[in-house]
């Protein structure tokens, strides 16, 4: 039975929407509210239990040892596998702690979800084991992924591979780091500012946000459904290709979804040609920052790769896409308000037509309820603002920014009417150095990092990020964006520049090497 509205909460419940209930009317209001609850009581003995899960080996695991576990990548080791084969046999995945299997505990990187353990699988979690892949470990993430620091998690910061000092990027931290441990083959993570490609940049790594849309997000933590990406990390593009083969496509659970392609990307990798003859890649000018020291080294690592992909045959050009420095105000109203919504939303928001999960929502409803102060700086800053915007305009500043999506996308469009693909720096700098500093200074580091990768969540382009020569030792990305649902056209582009750069950054700089533990 549901809770009900007691008299002394009935003045407050009123006030909050700027009205007030006449005292001779109390009575009145209670009755109709008791009369409206009384038809909800009985939705839990109606509503339809969670979909039987895959038959699989659903081993939960454990939280690894500090040497099993020297960049603090993994939340978990656990052992997933179903007895069948597919494009994804003998391949060992990692998954974003955001990312639900039925059975094994998720919390998204925050302590106020500690203790859930989801009913469900999420698609990219059915797909994986519908195709042989075999989940081996569950992988940091920063808090609620409010941040491309990679230090805001309840279990610590994740770690650069290549310098223990500084931290491997976010949210996606530990899907990035986690690739060089030996017994971790590919890795899904999420992106809604860059939190694939950072981490993937810092941890010298291929990361692909690919054209939103194409692989269902059902069953994963978001931030907003109009920006809610998953996707492949890898060492490698081919592996990249792999995974993503296994997870795109049409699910009817996800609204997110429209018309989706059918495509083969093993296929555009494998026989992607031996040079770039033909095709147009257009330097974005907005893209290449040169304020400080490290950004100047960044944008010169960069250019330097066009200048090699011009030796393949590729045409270079200049472009100026000045909207790619003007999207900001439209990144925070969706973020700010987005997320807000969706966690009065229990995670799940409201007005879409698609699978929910109620098991979240009553996870998130305890969790803030009990640990709500060991919420981040960033998770609380955002909850505080956007909560401001609804009160003072009700929506109206989340619908404007919504209202200027088509704008930057169209801008986007432009450029590309006339080049294959456009390259820039992944991030402007190289990976955050681990050290303490002032709440704000922090919160405001880890927005700053995704100033290059978050138009692309809002515009819903495919992007990709390739490790870069290492920058002073450290590793950086080259971030290559191409039209909607040319996925595949990106990753043969990745292929070929990929085999004229060779592995970089050196992997013999890898700071510290562990094995993923056999499980029973």
């Amino acid at each position: 039975m549901l809770q009900r509205i007691r008299r002394d909460e009935l003045d407050e419940l009123s006030w909050e929407w700027g009205f007030s209930i006449d005292e001779t009317e109390v009575d009145e209001y209670l009755d109709l509210a008791e009369y409206v609850l009384g038809f909800i009581d009985d939705i839990d003995d109606r509503a339809p239990a969670a979909a039987e899960c895959l038959p699989a080996r659903r081993n939960p695991g454990r939280r690894p040892e500090p040497s099993e576990d020297p960049f603090n990548a993994i939340v978990r080791w656990c052992n997933v596998k179903a007895d069948l084969d597919g494009i994804l046999s003998g391949k060992r995945i990692a998954l974003k702690d955001s990312i639900a299997i039925a059975g094994v505990p998720m919390t998204c990187g925050s302590r106020i979800l500690a203790g859930h353990v989801p009913e469900q699988d999420a698609v990219v979690t059915e797909r994986i084991l519908g195709a042989g892949g075999e989940i081996v470990a569950i992988t940091n993430m920063d808090d609620l992924a409010f941040s491309g620091g990679g230090d805001t998690s309840r279990y610590g910061p994740t770690l650069c591979p290549f310098d223990l000092g500084r931290t491997a990027g976010g949210s996606s931290s530990g899907s990035g780091a986690a690739l060089w441990y030996d017994g971790v083959d590919v890795a899904v993570g999420g992106d809604q500012g860059g939190s694939i490609r950072v981490p993937a940049a810092w941890c010298g790594v291929v990361g692909l946000k690919p054209t939103h849309g194409l692989v269902p997000y059902t069953g994963i933590a978001g931030i907003d459904q109009t920006f809610d990406h998953a996707g492949p990390m890898a060492r490698t593009v081919e592996d990249a290709a792999l995974l993503l083969q296994a997870i795109a496509g049409k699910h009817e659970s996800d609204p997110r979804q429209r018309e989706v392609p059918a495509t083969d990307y093993v296929r555009a990798v494998v026989e992607a040609p031996d040079d770039l003859r033909g095709f147009r890649i257009g330097l974005v000018a907005e893209g290449f920052r040169d304020g400080s020291e490290e950004e100047r080294a960044v944008a010169g690592a960069v250019r330097d790769v066009a200048e090699r992909l011009a030796s393949l045959g590729a045409e270079l050009c200049e472009v100026s896409l000045p909207e790619h420095l003007q999207g900001g105000g439209i990144a925070f109203a969706g973020y700010v308000e987005g997320m807000t919504a969706l966690v009065a939303g229990g995670g799940n928001g409201h007005h879409w037509a698609g699978r929910y999960a109620p098991d979240l929502a009553s996870a998130l409803h305890r969790g803030l309820a009990a640990h709500g102060d060991e919420l981040p700086p960033q998770v609380k800053l955002v909850l505080v603002v956007g909560t401001h915007l609804r009160r003072r305009y009700l929506g109206a500043i989340y619908a404007k920014a919504q209202n200027l999506r088509p704008w930057l996308r169209a801008a986007h469009d432009r450029e590309l009417a006339d080049v294959d693909v456009l390259l820039m720096p992944t991030t402007p700098g190289l990976p955050h150095a681990n050290e303490p500093m002032p709440i704000s200074a922090r919160v405001k580091r880890g927005w700053a990092v995704l100033a290059n990768t978050y138009p692309t969540d809002f515009t819903g382009h495919p992007a990709l990020t390739l490790p870069l020569p290492a920058v002073d030792g450290l590793p950086a990305g080259a971030m290559l964006i191409g039209r909607h649902f040319e996925d595949a056209r990106l990753l043969a582009i990745a292929r070929v520049a990929e085999g004229a750069l060779g592995r970089l950054p050196d992997p013999s700089r890898i700071a510290a090497r562990a094995t993923a533990p056999a499980l029973d």
